[in-house]
């Protein structure tokens, strides 16, 4: 395991193991790194149950086929995490007060930091405009009130996170936050307060088999995240879908070492695999198998001459910004970091942005900016907001060189990255970037910055400042790692299989290679 704070709990749905190659299983284990592994209910899946235990290190529960006889049981996840595991709002029903004696335990050397359920789930009334929480009823009878108790669930989807208050004597709900992040308090005494976290499938195309990975600590659950199969085994390949999988499956090639071991021609017999496909397939398993990026053509880095780009990052309050409220540049030439944030006049989006331009036009006038997918949001909305609060600055805006690298890398199909995703904390990773852990994605900090619109309470401005300062870092990371990263030209990286095929077929160095199913 890798050393780190508090523990790590896999949630996986059925039909993510079921089917699935034993070797797939095993890449998921050994990326996530789980503590220990919660195959999903309601229902009972022996088999999936039985593969779980078998591919996994890490100690493996299954809600419906626990054993113990009782309604709930003590499920360790760590020395001193413990997570209090339901079998089903049937048991929950018949047994309500052997379930909150479960709970508050006292020979028990620790209070369960939550609690698993995977029949409670949300239900919806589309004519009466109402949405209810299914086993209210049940959880409000065995729940302690006056305190806050964190339900997970598998019946609702990851990202789910809401704060149910119910009343005590007959589970009727009172009030749903929707923040309960930054409010997580009970409603009084006479209440029963439930914070639904989902970790089930999301949405989506092979959304049924995605999992989710919960952060857990002392204080309760610190994170949920989301994965799909297809970051696994050799679907996390460039141009092997599920269905190419299976055919390499039957030819008993699972993993992605296997997979380079097979020759181009053989790989062209696939159904849809054409030539440029399979050499696709050989060089982005290399880059996944090695953790070293590909440069798949001689096109020079963005601002590759020159002095190196001022690393850029924003953070909004959404996805269709008011305010641009803090602005992150790191220097990589002298290593130095210079963050702009308004704290103090939310309502006036103008002082960050003119604070940002008068530092950029005076100290470096002549840098060019890099961002990462910088042209589908940070470029668009700085610009946008330039020309509407400091429109004396837009001619200097307009000037400035701006670069986005995952337009280059992704986009323009200029190098194949090592992440299981494209995102950049995925890639950096991969790359040996050592991240500061804040606990903070983009959605984190846009809720946060919302609800100080709202309070004016006091946000942890040292520790978003820092997830901003992690991100440009970890930019550079990844520009320097592309920039001493072998050219098409160099097939020192070539893998056996397509040193072979090259044999027969001429050299592949001037291939350029699509990365639209990466």
């Amino acid at each position: 395991m890798t050393n780190r704070d508090g523990a790590r709990l896999l949630a996986l749905p059925p039909s993510a193991v079921l089917g699935r190659p034993t070797e797939t299983l095993a890449d998921v284990g050994a990326t996530l790194e789980p503590d220990a592994v919660w195959l999903l209910g309601p229902e009972r899946e022996a088999q999936a149950f039985a593969r779980t235990r078998r591919a996994f290190d890490a100690p493996a529960f299954h809600p419906p086929l626990e054993t113990s006889g009782e309604p709930v049981s003590r499920q360790p996840i760590e020395t001193g995490l413990e997570i209090a595991v339901v079998r089903s709002l049937r048991a929950l029903r018949a047994s309500p007060a052997d379930v909150s004696s479960a709970l508050s335990d006292p020979c028990s050397r620790s209070t369960p930091i939550a609690v698993v359920c995977d029949d409670v789930t949300t239900t919806t009334r589309p004519m009466a405009l109402e949405t209810g929480l299914e086993g209210a009823a049940e959880l409000a009878a065995a729940l302690p009130p006056g305190r806050v108790t964190t339900v997970l669930t598998g019946g609702v989807p990851a990202g789910y996170d809401e704060l149910w208050h119910l009343a005590a004597e007959t589970g009727a709900v009172r009030a749903v936050e929707h923040e309960p992040a930054f409010a997580c308090e009970p409603a009084g005494d006479d209440c029963v307060s439930v914070r639904v976290r989902g970790v089930g499938p999301v949405e989506g195309y092979g959304g049924a088999a995605s999992l989710a990975v919960l952060e857990l600590d002392e204080t309760g659950v610190a994170a949920v995240d989301t994965h799909e199969r297809s970051e696994f085994g050799l679907e996390a390949v460039s141009g092997v879908g599920p269905k190419t999988a299976e055919r390499l499956a039957d030819a008993e090639v699972t993993t992605r070492a296997e997979l380079l071991e097979t020759p181009v021609d053989e790989l062209t017999n696939y159904p849809g695999v054409g030539r440029d496909g399979a050499h696709r397939m050989h060089r982005h398993a290399t880059v996944l198998e090695t953790g070293e990026p590909r440069r798949l053509t001689d096109e020079s880095l963005p601002a590759e001459s020159g002095r190196p780009p001022l690393c850029l990052d924003i953070e909004t309050d959404g996805l269709s910004p008011t305010i641009l409220w803090q602005i992150g540049v790191y220097d990589p030439v002298d290593d130095s970091y210079r963050a702009f944030i308004e704290r103090d006049d939310p309502d006036d989006p103008a002082p960050v942005l003119e604070a940002l331009c008068d530092w950029l036009f005076a100290s470096h006038p002549d840098r060019a900016l890099l961002t990462w997918n910088g042209w589908r949001f940070d470029y668009r909305h700085l610009g946008a907001f330039v020309a509407r609060h400091v429109p004396y600055y837009v001619d200097e805006w307009e000037s400035v060189p701006k670069f986005d690298l995952y337009d280059w890398a992704v986009r323009e199909g200029h190098a194949l990255l090592p992440g299981r995703t494209n995102k950049l904390e995925d890639v950096a990773g991969a790359l040996g970037y050592e991240s500061a852990e804040t606990g903070l994605d983009g959605a984190q900090t846009a809720a946060a910055y919302q609800r100080f619109l709202r309070t004016r309470e006091e946000l942890d401005w040292a520790r978003h400042e820092a997830y901003c300062e992690d991100d440009c870092r970890a930019l550079w990371h990844v520009y320097e790692r592309l920039r001493d990263a072998p050219r098409a030209t160099d097939s020192s990286d070539t893998s056996p299989a397509e040193a072979e095929g090259a044999t027969s077929t001429g050299t592949m160095g001037g291939e350029q290679t699509g990365l639209g199913d990466f």
